[in-house]
């Protein structure tokens, strides 16, 4: 056996471990950084008060993770709350990405109150109500404020937040250090705060881009060597117990074993 080889294997072994470990080993990256940067600032919300019943208030807010790995995706959180007696209906809400993930078509996922959902999902009337679905792609439409999802009405109950989150993969360009500050969000439904339509371009979240974690490296290698899942979007986040016995087994085992 090469030293080339054995020192390759040494290397995937260590990665390995560090997955194995909660993934926390950082892979050696030049971080470009600005020390006179702006605040990366993850959230920010917004508060309407019921035009009719001021003591009922509609609460939104934006946020995304203070950072995400190169080469990864990042994902941004719009919600809907309400008190007291308020119960929106939600029927559009636009996302407004960052000018850095132009062309960039996310995916989406909502979180929404439903009766039906909360029985099926066993826990009855007095259970967790909220039910979780994907958006099909082709309800995601560009418009002017940005991508669109729509709905003859998601119920927000006090209690039971609306929540849609948009998820985008990120541009290969973007290196170490790059701030991503997205644009704001956009609602529309009733009641009276938004008959026509609710902008708020100041509701924005932001995130930096960090070298991958020994986890995200990983998968990212398998994903670029065609091993990764069906839609070629493994995790970070998600569950290795698959993924690892068949590094280590690999590695240690010597399956592909290069010959004299």
């Amino acid at each position: 056996m090469s030293k080339t080889t054995l020192r390759t294997r040494a290397i995937s072994i260590a990665a390995a471990a560090a997955i194995a470990g909660g993934g926390l080993a950082v892979v050696p990256s030049i971080t470009a950084g600005n020390a006179s940067a702006a605040p990366c600032i993850s959230e920010s919300t917004n508060q309407v008060s019921d035009a009719v019943i001021p003591r009922i208030k509609y609460n939104f807010a934006k946020s995304t993770a203070k950072s995400v790995g190169q080469g990864t995706s990042v994902t941004y959180q719009v919600s809907l709350s309400t008190t007291g007696a308020g119960n929106p209906y939600v029927q559009s809400v636009w996302d407004s990405p960052s000018s850095r993930l132009d062309g960039v078509k996310p995916t989406v996922k909502v979180k929404a109150f439903t009766l039906i959902g909360g029985i099926l999902g066993g826990g009855g009337v007095l259970g967790n109500l909220l039910e979780e679905k994907s958006v099909d792609p082709a309800g995601v439409v560009k418009e002017t404020d940005g991508w669109r999802i729509s709905h003859t009405g998601w119920s927000v109950y006090s209690g039971q937040a609306y929540v849609a989150e948009f998820t985008y993969a990120l541009p290969k360009n973007l290196a170490p250090g790059a701030q991503i500050v997205s644009g704001g969000a956009t609602f529309r439904g009733t009641p009276d705060w938004s008959i026509s339509t609710l902008r708020m371009p100041k509701m924005t979240a932001c995130t930096t881009v960090r070298a991958p974690n020994a986890g995200e490296a990983a998968l990212g290698s398998l994903d670029k060597n065609g091993l990764g899942s069906a839609e070629g979007q493994l995790s970070s986040t998600g569950s290795l117990s698959d993924v690892l016995p068949g590094i280590i087994g690999g590695v240690i085992g010597g399956q592909g074993e290069e010959k004299k």
